[in-house]
């Protein structure tokens, strides 16, 4: 089972995975499938936490599996997520990495509001076909 954290704005909702947690990362047609509000979860954006305690790094995703560059609100998020998880080992730390601006942004924002999902093992699995078909069509 994977668990998944989906934090809303005003704007847009944002999935965030922990990857380091997961068997396989996530490739486009996984993160389009999971993104896709008929057919998975349904996010904006999705964040894939790839980093560690020491080093915090991550990817971003559109919807459409497309990877972005960060933007401002993509940190807000991820901070918050691994502070709320305990995932980085102080707030000092996340505050040196991203900056103390997004750290005091993310949780004085009083409009994202959180959930959680689980997915099951069998999800998991359409997910991975999904980007092993794809692998196929490009390769």
């Amino acid at each position: 089972m994977m668990e998944i954290k989906n934090y809303t704005t005003a704007e847009k909702e944002y999935m965030v995975l922990n990857g380091s947690e997961m068997r396989v990362m996530p490739g486009t047609a996984a993160i389009r499938l999971l993104a896709d509000r008929r057919r998975g979860v349904g996010a904006d954006r999705v964040l894939v936490f790839t980093g560690t305690h020491e080093e915090p790094s991550f990817l971003v995703y559109e919807a459409d599996g497309t990877q972005v560059e960060p933007a401002a609100m993509d940190y807000k998020i991820l901070v918050r997520y691994l502070a709320e998880e305990g995932i980085a080992a102080n707030p000092a730390e996340l505050a040196k990495v991203f900056g103390d601006q997004a750290f005091v942004e993310a949780f004085s924002t009083p409009t994202i509001t959180k959930l959680e999902f689980h997915v099951t093992d069998a999800f998991v699995a359409k997910m991975e076909a999904a980007d092993a078909k794809e692998e196929q069509l490009v390769g």
